[in-house]
């Protein structure tokens, strides 16, 4: 790669700059993506900042804090279908973090007909899922709270007016139409992104007494798509998603609406003679990528900025993991470069 100061000026020579052991890297956003480069990379010996707006690492599989434990209204399960990913799920099944999804998984709806079902490969955490990404940040430093604004050349600018520079590399891990804001002084970058689209998915905490003694529903309908029992948060209460065309139909829409909405839907589908008591919502307008640019990542050598998730390299946490972690292998085995 080309050796460039953050604005463009030439560094000190060699000869008057003490020898660097140590390369730099900044992350934008503490999601699986970025929290999986971030931990390989730190595991590696690089000096790592992951920078997150949020106050706490997850994403997608992000915690909902409640008053009789936690619950999520972000992804309910981890398929794991090849490796490596497959081996990082048994590691988290030995700490006894995940279980395999296994029975008590029902399809239908209470107006036709109930049937068992099952998911192949699913796995399912038992404690809180921001934890299982946290673990993944290693040791590299973790800034939560910090909203980055523009990225530039080996350079992290947040939007209080800090400049972060000097980074060996820069790497942007959120979704990205929120991305593709950060990247005016990246245009090349920027126009990788342009084709790629989400599609979103409402989400519901919701109690409710009746319908399937099942641990997970999947509607047979075009409105709700899943309901997933939330263990860790007192009886009765569950995760209910949205079809996306719910989402499309109730993205402008106020939370109550929505959420009237689907408690409305889901009593009819589940037969319930007493009303829906809903407690959270969410929507994700970013919760599936509908197309994306392919590979692992996308890059820049030049300018030294890469960008990873799901919207680069596919569909779920998978890939979204494994994404982050090529990324950081393909960096560790470009040391002696990177130090030029």
């Amino acid at each position: 790669m080309e050796n460039r100061h953050p604005h463009g000026a030439g560094r000190a020579s060699l000869e008057t700059e003490a020898p660097r052991t140590t390369l730099r890297a900044g992350i934008v956003g503490a999601g699986i993506a970025g929290a999986s480069c971030a931990g390989t990379l730190a595991a590696a010996g690089w000096d790592v900042d992951v920078f997150d707006e949020a106050h706490g690492t997850g994403g997608r599989l992000s915690t909902q804090l409640m008053q009789q434990g936690w619950a999520t209204l972000g992804t309910p399960f981890i398929s794991a279908k090849r490796e490596p990913f497959r081996s990082q799920v048994r590691e988290w099944v030995r700490e006894g973090w995940v279980v395999p999804v296994r029975g008590n998984i029902w399809q239908g709806r209470a107006t036709v007909s109930w049937s068992e079902a099952q998911l192949q490969n699913h796995f399912r955490p038992i404690i809180e899922p921001s934890q299982l990404v946290r673990q993944l940040v290693g040791s590299a430093h973790l800034h939560t709270g910090s909203r980055v604004a523009t990225l530039q050349p080996r350079t992290i600018i947040l939007e209080n007016g800090e400049v972060r520079g000097d980074y060996d590399c820069v790497i942007c891990s959120v979704p990205t139409p929120q991305a593709i804001p950060m990247l005016d002084a990246l245009p090349l970058l920027r126009e990788r992104l342009d084709e790629v689209r989400y599609r979103p998915i409402w989400s519901f905490l919701m109690r409710w007494e009746g319908g399937p003694a099942a641990d997970v529903i999947k509607f047979d309908d075009h409105l709700l798509n899943l309901a997933v029992r939330q263990p860790f948060a007192g009886s009765g209460l569950w995760a209910v998603y949205s079809s996306h065309e719910f989402a499309e139909t109730y993205l402008e829409a106020s939370v109550m609406e929505a959420s009237n909405r689907a408690a409305s839907a889901l009593m009819g589908l589940l037969g319930l003679a007493w009303p829906v008591e809903i407690e959270a919502s969410h929507l994700w307008r970013h919760a599936r990528p509908q197309s994306t640019v392919g590979g692992f990542w996308v890059s820049s050598r030049e300018s030294r900025v890469a960008l990873i998730g799901d919207g680069i390299a596919g569909v779920g946490v998978e890939r979204a993991w494994e994404s982050g972690t090529r990324l950081a292998q393909a960096l560790v085995q470009a040391r002696e470069e990177l130090l030029i």
